[in-house]
């Protein structure tokens, strides 16, 4: 009941923002340490954050910062509205964006103008393990949390009612040499749930990069993919050494002892955290 209600409030704050500023209105325009960027009206994450504090997760760019290098060609898979991508694009040689919602494409596209930003290319597609279309949640309140149709629907996922559209889905495998794009040297990854997918359809890709960012979440593990954290680890550390967790600090050199990382992992599970980790080499 209790989340029932925290996301009744959302919700509300949500339709108000929109009602606020009137029918027409298309996004809100910040001024932050991420860029200039502009955002849905509706949304009260990423939005918010961007209004209020005037950033959003630079700790995020500050670690990432530590690993890239001027010479990198980085996939950003999961753009969202460019608060990670734009910052990082003047760090690295080339970006490739990858953004599944057709709505938040536009924004994104919209902030590499407003930033000036010249060493980026993006596709507007989901990546995953095959070239297919696949059903996709665009929501709102939240739009950074959009996501394809999970395999068990929750609350969680479709609390203010999203538009589900179809999407085309690529792998990048097949997706890299078809456009005679720059194989990437370091990869971030953050698509609520279908990193699993996205795995699968790189496994020829993941052998150039340096270093893997990607997001940990255990509902989307269970919920999105339905898959464990063996099947998720199998795609990913026979390319690397080290996994560096963001939020706790950990770091576990699992050449020395797989089991830690596969033990942690299922604490993590255990307890419902979610944390962020950096693969590399």
């Amino acid at each position: 009941m209790k989340k029932a209600f925290k996301y009744f409030k959302k919700n509300l704050k949500s339709k108000k923002r929109k009602k606020l500023l009137g029918p027409h209105a298309k996004g809100i325009i910040y001024d932050s340490a991420n860029g200039i960027i502009a955002v849905p009206i509706e949304d009260i994450g990423v939005g918010r954050s961007l209004g209020f504090e005037g950033s959003w997760d630079l700790e995020e760019i500050n670690m990432l910062s530590e690993y890239l290098t001027k010479d990198d060609v980085v996939y950003v898979v999961g753009t969202h509205v460019g608060t990670l991508l734009i910052p990082i694009s003047k760090q690295v040689k080339e970006v490739v964006g990858y953004e599944a919602n057709e709505d938040t494409f536009w924004y994104i596209e919209m902030n590499l103008a407003l930033n000036r930003i010249k060493n980026a290319q993006l596709f507007n597609n989901a990546v995953g393990n095959e070239k297919k279309i696949v059903t996709f949640y665009q929501n709102t309140v939240n739009s950074g949390g959009s996501k394809i149709a999970p395999k068990t629907d929750n609350i969680m996922y479709n609390h203010d009612n999203p538009n589900k559209v179809d999407v085309q889905m690529i792998a990048l495998d097949e997706h890299i040499p078809e456009n005679n794009l720059a194989k990437p040297t370091a990869m971030l990854m953050d698509i609520e749930g279908a990193e699993y997918y996205a795995l699968q359809g790189m496994k020829n890709t993941i052998k150039d990069l340096r270093f893997l960012y990607v997001e940990y979440v255990p509902h989307h593990l269970k919920n999105i993919s339905n898959v464990s954290n063996q099947e998720f680890l199998e795609l990913i550390t026979p390319h690397f050494t080290k996994a560096t967790f963001a939020r706790s600090k950990k770091v576990i050199n699992y050449n020395d002892n797989p089991k830690e990382l596969s033990d942690y992992l299922d604490e993590l599970m255990k307890n419902n955290k979610a944390d962020d980790i950096v693969f590399s080499k």
